[in-house]
């Protein structure tokens, strides 16, 4: 037993398990923020903010060996407070910053019943 604890201490320790770590917030704030739905600029170092009131789309695929034929869905959402997302970071202000699972709940979930099929996803602020 304190060999498994042994090995699994050092394996996190090895591998740097970014969301442990506190956020760079000040590299992050160097960054260009780019608005959901634009373009955005060469490489992957960017902020994207989803403004409070500003619709942006949410698809749903439906896949599998029991459909036919598979359907995409795409219908569109506004948040009720602005999110900045970066990498695995977010942040309300685009200043604090935390990992996003700490920030936002997301669950999702679904079944049948005599109506049909229901999807569900639902985005809680933590």
């Amino acid at each position: 037993m304190k060999r498994i604890f042994i090995f699994t201490a050092i394996v996190f320790a090895l591998s740097g398990c970014a969301w442990l770590q506190p956020a760079p917030a000040d590299s992050i704030s160097k960054l260009a923020v780019i608005q959901v739905g634009d373009q955005p600029p060469q490489g992957d170092e960017y902020v994207v903010l989803f403004p409070a009131g500003k619709a942006f789309p949410v698809k749903f695929n439906a896949t599998g060996s029991l459909l036919s034929p598979e359907k995409q869905i795409e219908s569109y959402v506004t948040l009720a407070k602005d999110l900045y997302l970066y990498k695995y970071w977010a942040s309300y202000d685009g200043k604090s910053w935390v990992p996003s699972h700490s920030l936002i709940g997301v669950d999702f979930g679904g079944g049948f019943d005599v109506t049909g099929l229901h999807a569900s996803m639902k985005l809680e602020a933590k």
